[in-house]
């Protein structure tokens, strides 16, 4: 009886473990970043899996619509965490954010045939028309510029071809995305990158602050990210990407 009783609780515990090390992600396609089309999903994903997996996690991810895989984040019971996302202070009431992965240079990408080449402050373009992804937050300086003319996209894709159609004066984008997506068009030497970046956006994968059990992955997530580091694993994923 006691021998039975021994091996049940083995059986229980060895199932709570396995349930202890799964992690459900809610995520979303952004291509060159993270997509189904990509060679393995693409960088993200890699990273994710080089950082979970020998920590003996199973991984569950599902690709949603960006509102949509916030609202599942933040309320956490599908999804423990998000990837590819930005910091910004009302995220923060939500998502413990790990350690970031990468880091996306923002700009103001223009016709390579438009008059501005370069620009020292936004307000020197004030009249102009700026197309952005709607749903994100892109840089302080952009997000709180009231006195320039903003027209939100549902993808990047359409709002390459806005600026290729030149309904934009500029589309404002991480400069690997947009230059991912005019690539797609054939149309990839048209377009330019002006000025500095309006930010340096580290990118970050964020655990919902709705389930308490989220802590021990953040603290799994951030050890085994350190370790791909340490390891120059990390490089080898970015350059298999055809990133440096």
């Amino acid at each position: 009886m006691k021998k039975t009783i021994i091996l049940l609780c083995i059986l229980f515990s060895s199932i709570a473990g396995a349930e202890d090390k799964t992690i459900s992600i809610c995520s979303f396609e952004w291509p060159p970043h993270h997509g189904r089309t990509l060679k393995d999903g693409g960088y993200t994903a890699d990273i994710i899996k080089a950082v979970f997996e020998p920590q003996g996690y199973i991984i569950k991810k599902e690709y949603y619509p960006w509102k949509r895989a916030q609202s599942l984040a933040i309320e956490g019971k599908e999804c423990d965490a998000i990837t590819e996302i930005y910091i910004n202070e009302e995220r923060l009431d939500y998502y413990w954010y790990g350690a970031p992965y990468s880091i996306h240079e923002v700009y103001l990408i223009a016709l390579k045939s438009h008059s501005i080449k370069n620009y020292n402050n936004l307000r020197e373009l004030k009249g102009l028309k700026f197309g952005y992804n709607s749903g994100g937050s892109l840089s302080q300086a952009f997000d709180s510029a009231d006195y320039i003319q903003k027209f939100g996209t549902k993808g990047y894709e359409l709002g390459i071809k806005m600026l290729l159609a030149q309904r934009y004066d500029f589309y404002v984008s991480a400069k690997s995305v947009a230059f991912y997506e005019a690539r797609k068009l054939g149309q990839h030497e048209k377009i330019h990158a002006i000025g500095k970046p309006l930010q340096s956006q580290a990118v970050y994968m964020a655990f919902s602050k709705a389930n308490p059990k989220n802590i021990s992955r953040l603290r799994d997530y951030n050890r085994g990210l350190f370790l791909l580091h340490q390891s120059g694993k990390y490089l080898e994923i970015m350059k298999k990407h055809g990133f440096e």
